[in-house]
């Protein structure tokens, strides 16, 4: 069980390095709430799960991910092609290879809705355990964030 959880702790540090300009987005100390289904903007999923699936999969075949005009200026120019490998060859030395994404709810923060936190479960290739794969879309239907953490039901437990 230690090891988990000191697998788990690299994770978290790992994760902040992801968190880019989603951290000045969305501090710790938000609210959130989560988005009744009929209430959720089935474009930003879809095009939330597209990219983060297209992500993960270019790094799993030792390429980055080119971003475009698919992000914000500050996240692309952020995730170098070197960032982006040395982050998932932290990801993949404890979790292992990338294998889907599966997605499990959109939340917004309380005091500001102009971000919508588009919530997947990621299955990697050595755990059972999913991690979140947190995508952030602002309204012009663009990244502006992406993290890997560990799963927790509710947004507001971290």
């Amino acid at each position: 069980m230690k090891i988990i959880k000191l697998k788990i702790n690299r994770l978290i540090i790992s994760s902040l390095t992801l968190a880019l300009v989603s951290a000045l987005i969305i501090s710790c100390k938000s609210e959130f709430k989560k988005l009744p289904e009929n209430n959720t903007d089935k474009s930003k999923i879809e095009f939330a799960t597209k990219i983060a699936t297209s992500y993960f999969m270019a790094l799993k075949n030792g390429n980055a991910y080119d971003f475009g005009n698919n992000a914000i200026k500050d996240f692309t120019e952020k995730m170098t092609p070197n960032f982006q490998k040395q982050t998932y060859d932290q990801i993949k030395k404890i979790f292992g290879n990338f294998e889907s994404l599966k997605y499990s709810g959109t939340w917004v923060e309380k005091e500001n809705s102009n971000f919508q936190i588009i919530r997947l479960k990621g299955e990697f290739e050595n755990t059972k355990v999913p991690l979140e794969i947190r995508v952030v879309v602002n309204k012009s239907n663009k990244i502006a964030g992406l993290w890997v953490k560990p799963w927790k039901d509710n947004l507001n437990n971290y």
